[in-house]
């Protein structure tokens, strides 16, 4: 059974006859046809070069406001804030009052745990992904869907890690907000105070970042960009309570640039700046970043990072001087990390030399799972059934590659004219996918609109499988749509009693009773599963 998947003008002055760092027209074109089709509303690039910075903002900050997005613009940053987490750790390593090596019953010690591994796990650990926590905390049952970190606090954690019993932690990398977001409490402990008030006090405000926090300040709101999704607005996380570590901050692109500069032309915490940059493990982590290792030498350090709303991206390269920031109001954070790629590794318009014809159509990854191939712009995408689209940058004859993902594609061209099968390479596993037809999945529908009384009928919880539910909640005119454990989001209409999802290949069709009560909802996606009304 396969269920809806989710794979983020100010100017500085110039100096001298330096020239403002450039925006290559494959990204340009890139970013305006994302807004295009609906998919962004408003994105804030900024670009470093050795001192001199440039922001260029594009589409809307709202669907009232149409000036196009400012260096003062506020966005959240989503798991950019990892990167901030690890550094005020390290700050609190620097003094003296932890060490990376430090193990969570030597830093929580009044929680028991069932499991000696899980004591066991270190802020290294934490930090690096390689903890063998899950992604999340199983007991999370956010009241506003739309607001899932909201309501976790502090003693609901401990709980979890004092009861949490694996058969086994396997200690290599695997992505987890938990395991961030708990090295935010231990090292807001170990300053003193709650997350929040450590961020600003021991790491924004020596590095003079005036415009970043974990809560809007004054004179923010009337600059904050409306968070974005699949045609519809969407509301802010405002409550990560006791995950604040793993992605509660909101900046803009000025200060972020500004912390660019920081790591580049180090001042106020340089030193510690420079030490979560120390590679580790396999050499593809740091203390919060990721690291892309270069074929001919150096390496950048990225992050990225996505919200209800929003989707964020950050590099730097050390060994040229340079940096990118892109915040954007979208949940295609696929999207942005790929551009945000494109601009960073220097990739032109007319950097796709092979003949791309060769590959369009669906791959067969698995039942009811497809990997549609696709070209735009001159470029080659991905798009697997229920996620996000992401760019392929060719690095072989018929080999493509996504490096934020970790993703190999090679096709198996029989007659040197079209391929009849590809092979995904990721997280160290090899698929074979056969091509099964020429077209991309995803069809286009029209909406309709509906009425707020007309949408309130289908509001209700609805029984997929056991401890799997499908949410529908309604907001104004909007209609979203929930599973368990996974992010809420938009649905449209385009009959009465049928939606469609923009984010993925996915519709929901409502059935009603003799009297025009809504009794189920159908969820096509890959197949047909039926899901009974309970509330």
């Amino acid at each position: 059974m396969r269920f809806l998947l989710v794979i983020i003008l100010i100017t500085s002055p110039a100096v001298g006859l330096a020239v403002e760092p450039s925006l290559m027209p494959y990204v340009v074109e890139g970013i305006e046809q994302t807004i295009q089709r609906g998919e962004a509303r408003g994105i804030a690039v900024g670009l470093y070069d050795n001192g001199q910075t440039r922001v260029i903002g594009f589409g809307s900050i709202s669907r009232t406001d149409e000036q196009a997005p400012r260096g003062d613009t506020v966005f959240e940053i989503g798991s950019i804030s990892k990167v901030f987490t690890s550094l005020l750790t390290q700050v609190q390593v620097e003094e003296g009052k932890l060490d990376w090596d430090n193990t969570l019953a030597e830093r929580l010690p009044g929680t028991e745990y069932v499991d000696a591994q899980v004591a066991a796990i270190t802020l290294r650990e934490l930090a690096t992904h390689s903890s063998g926590l899950p992604r999340l905390p199983d007991d999370m049952n956010p009241a506003d869907p739309l607001n899932p970190y909201l309501g976790y606090g502090r003693e609901q954690l401990l709980l979890f890690l004092a009861g949490f019993d694996p058969d086994q932690l396997v200690k290599t990398y695997a992505y987890s907000n938990l395991a961030v977001g708990l090295l935010g409490v231990i090292a807001g402990d170990a300053a003193g105070s709650d997350y929040g008030d450590a961020m600003t006090r021991v790491v924004l405000q020596p590095l003079g970042m005036k415009d970043t926090g974990t809560v809007l300040q004054n004179g923010q709101a009337g600059r904050l960009a409306q968070g974005f999704s699949a045609g519809a607005d969407m509301p802010n996380w405002d409550g990560f309570d006791a995950l604040a570590g793993a992605g509660a901050l909101l900046s803009t692109t000025d200060d972020m640039l500004y912390f660019v500069h920081q790591n580049l032309e180090p001042g106020n915490l340089g030193k510690s700046l420079a030490a979560i940059r120390v590679p580790q493990g396999d050499g593809k982590t740091a203390f919060g970043w990721h690291i892309q290792n270069k074929s001919g030498g150096g390496s950048v350090y990225w992050h990225n990072g996505g919200t209800g709303g929003y989707a964020s991206f950050l590099a730097i390269n050390p060994e040229t001087g340079t940096g990118v920031v892109i915040l954007a109001t979208t949940t295609e954070y696929n999207a942005i990390t790929e551009l945000g790629f494109a601009q960073v590794n220097g990739k032109s318009a007319n950097a796709v030399m092979v003949d791309l014809g060769k590959y369009p159509g669906s791959y067969q990854i698995a039942e009811g799972f497809v990997l549609s191939i696709f070209i735009e712009r001159d470029q080659l995408f991905a798009q697997a059934t229920g996620q996000a689209a992401f760019g392929l940058t060719p690095s072989a004859e018929n080999e493509f590659v996504f490096p934020a993902g970790d993703i190999r594609i090679v096709f198996d061209i029989a007659d040197a004219t079209r391929a009849e099968s590809l092979t995904l390479y990721q997280g160290g596993q090899v698929t074979p996918a056969p091509r099964v037809t020429d077209d991309r999945g995803p069809q286009t529908r029209q909406e309709i609109t509906l009425t707020e009384e007309e949408l309130n009928d289908f509001v209700g919880e609805f029984q997929l499988a056991p401890g799997v539910l499908i949410s529908i909640i309604v907001r104004g005119q909007q209609l979203f749509a929930q599973l368990t454990n996974q992010s809420a989001f938009p649905v449209f209409a385009y009959e009465k009693d049928r939606f469609f999802f923009k984010v993925v290949d996915a519709q929901l069709h409502f059935e009603r009773d003799d009297k025009g009560s809504v009794i189920a909802v159908v969820l096509h996606q890959g197949g047909e599963q039926r899901a009974q009304r309970i509330n």
